[in-house]
């Protein structure tokens, strides 16, 4: 017990000198002043000891509930998906949750102690002994500021890929260790690989030719145009060579489309041979190929290399029991450092190469002082061109398309003609570029509007629905007066905006963002008025199947050079399924063109491409022949030497 509080007598009054009574009244006053001393002692002890007693609960109760805590948070690791390492600073496992365990195919007991760097990696990348032992941790390490990728090998020895990351912790003042998360990200590393391999290959696809490997049209004119647009003239120096086959048509005929295609890939092969470190080559189309030499600043030269390519060109190549021979004629050209752009090159390259093609001309011509004289004929050929223009003297002709499904014509594809007053009938690859230089394609763009709409109301009153197709430029895109001009003509034809197909080139759009583009938001434009827009000659050019998704075209429409392999050559088939896939999946319709064979719309047709256009269908022709073919109602028989497509859902 504790001690009363007692006071002295030496400090006590002195009660001498006073009566009995007044004595004993003192002392009961001093024991009164005593014992309410003690008793607030005794109280301010006893609120002393509450607070304690308070104070010790409060710290009970925070002990439970850090207690409670660490076990949510032992639960919360140990059912985590996530592996969990607790590691010191040389990398010593002190704790890992059993994820980890699992995903490295090892025991907890068996690695507490350990450095995953023993034990995690594949021999060819595992560190050695020494670098293992003296390894520290290094907090300002890459590792602690983002999530690493690496291959990992398990206990079993299967090899996967591991993805972590690094934090820095500090239990106690001074003491530092290390928390690694990760996880098996085997199936995301996989599907990230096929899906780089499918990117890679179509982009590929996408700028070089199907057949024989070479870059594409659209490859090869941008970098030609690069060396061609430098800022200095002696940057600019080229020389460039057309290469046409002779005779290739009867090769087909004669032998058979394999046959041709082992011819151009010979003809590809002995390109390659011939070409130098900074030269470049392309498969123009058909039987047509350019390649470019950069530095050739005289005609002896690029005299030198075509006498060689054409050297190999004529190597005899076997096939099957006999052999193929090959002949061609080029036409080469200099640009003598003159600012031009590649196809300005082509077209004197090309103009030489039509005379090296007449008959008892040599094989190789060159664009001289004296063909550049006779291209200027070719400008008067232009301006009477342009005279047909403003007089709106353009034909069209039009070729059906079927719907394999049904095997009826659907729908058919306006396209332009020129025939000149002398009756002379000039190919579109020839007028065409003039209406390019002259900045005159929307006038045949809207000639053309205007004869699809009239053979599709003409159509309409005859009792067939048959949709329309008109090609569209981007100088007609990019024409202030487009949408207008088109819902006019619709409308004078009393035809709705949904018989009505834009085909637009894939290199309307240039450029890696096409969602900004001009063209893209007049597409846009068009399909928010119904009309519905197909990508025309996909596959070649530039849009591509990373643009489908931000261009809100109606389908696409597969090139020819596509087609025309697909059959026999498994890189065709496998780009060619991919984009049907692809556009099945996005929703987007496809249409092929440059049907020719039975077995190229067989081939299409399993693969879910309904709509089909080429030779082996129907020729372009007059609209009076394409009226009478859709009232007849005829069925259209592909030629082939096997079975038929179905012609039935």
């Amino acid at each position: 017990m504790h001690q009363m509080f007692s006071v002295p007598w030496s400090l006590a009054p002195n009660f001498l000198g006073l009566d009995p009574r007044e004595q004993l009244i003192g002392l009961e006053l001093m024991l009164i002043v005593l014992l309410a001393t003690n008793i607030v002692v005794l109280l301010m002890k006893l609120r002393v000891t509450r607070n304690a007693r308070l104070s010790l609960q409060e710290v009970e109760d925070t002990l439970e509930d850090v207690s409670a805590q660490e076990a949510v948070l032992r639960e919360v690791a140990k059912h985590a998906n996530d592996g969990l390492v607790y590691q010191d600073m040389n990398a010593r496992i002190l704790w890992a949750n059993p994820a980890y365990c699992r995903t490295m195919g090892w025991e907890l007991e068996d690695i507490l102690g350990r450095r995953p760097q023993e034990f995690c990696f594949p021999e060819e990348v595992r560190p050695t002994a020494e670098e293992v032992e003296n390894f520290v941790f290094d907090p300002e390490s890459y590792e602690f500021k983002q999530l690493v990728r690496r291959l990992n090998i398990r206990k079993n020895g299967e090899r996967f890929w591991h993805e972590f990351n690094l934090s820095l912790v500090e239990p106690r003042p001074g003491d530092r260790r290390v928390i690694l998360v990760s996880r098996d990200v085997t199936p995301q590393v996989l599907r990230e690989q096929e899906l780089e391999r499918a990117r890679a290959e179509l982009h590929h696809a996408a700028h070089h030719d199907a057949l024989t490997g070479l870059n594409n049209r659209t490859a090869f004119l941008d970098a030609t145009d690069r060396i061609l647009s430098a800022p200095r003239a002696q940057d600019r120096t080229m020389g460039l060579l057309y290469i046409d086959l002779d005779h290739f048509k009867a090769v087909n005929d004669t032998h058979g489309h394999g046959a041709g295609d082992r011819l151009l890939c010979h003809v590809a092969a002995a390109i390659r041979a011939m070409l130098g470190e900074r030269d470049l080559a392309c498969r123009m189309g058909g039987d047509e190929f350019v390649v470019a030499c950069p530095g050739v600043t005289d005609f002896d030269t690029l005299q030198h290399v075509a006498d060689g390519l054409l050297d190999r060109i004529r190597t005899p190549i076997p096939w099957g029991e006999t052999t193929l021979v090959c002949n061609a004629s080029l036409g080469i050209a200099l640009s003598d450092g003159m600012a031009m752009t590649a196809e300005d090159l082509i077209r004197s390259a090309d103009f030489a190469l039509y005379e090296a093609k007449r008959p008892g001309a040599p094989n190789i011509a060159r664009y001289d002082a004296e063909l550049h004289s006779r291209q200027e004929a070719e400008n008067a050929l232009m301006e009477e061109f342009a005279t047909c223009l403003d007089r709106d003297a353009v034909d069209f002709v039009y070729q059906p398309i079927l719907d394999a499904r049904t095997g009826k014509i659907r729908s058919f594809e306006t396209l332009a003609r020129w025939t000149r007053e002398s009756g002379e009938v000039v190919a579109p690859d020839r007028f065409l570029p003039y209406a390019a230089r002259l900045n005159r394609m929307a006038d045949i763009d809207f000639a053309a509007i205007r004869a699809t709409s009239a053979l599709v109301a003409d159509l309409e009153k005859r009792g067939h629905r048959i949709r329309g197709a008109f090609n569209t430029s981007s100088e007609a895109l990019a024409h202030p007066d487009f949408m207008a001009r088109l819902e006019f003509e619709a409308r004078e034809a009393g035809l709705s905006s949904e018989a009505l197909v834009a085909e637009v080139l894939e290199t309307t759009f240039f450029g890696p963002d096409t969602t900004d583009s001009l063209a893209a938001a007049r597409i846009n434009e068009l399909r928010k008025q119904g009309f519905s827009v197909y990508l025309d000659d996909f596959g070649v050019g530039y849009a591509g199947l990373a643009h489908l998704g931000q261009l809100d075209v109606s389908g696409v429409k597969l090139d020819r050079s596509l087609v025309a392999n697909v059959v026999h050559d498994r890189s065709a088939r496998i780009i060619t399924t991919s984009i049907l896939r692809l556009c099945d999946e996005l929703g987007v319709g496809t249409l092929a063109e440059g049907i020719e064979t039975a077995e190229q719309a067989e081939f299409l047709y399993r693969h879910g491409c309904y709509r089909l256009q080429g030779f082996g269908i129907a020729r372009p022709m007059p609209r009076d022949d394409v009226i009478a073919l859709v009232e007849s109602g005829a069925p259209i028989v592909i030629p082939s030497e096997g079975s038929q497509i179905p012609r039935s859902a």
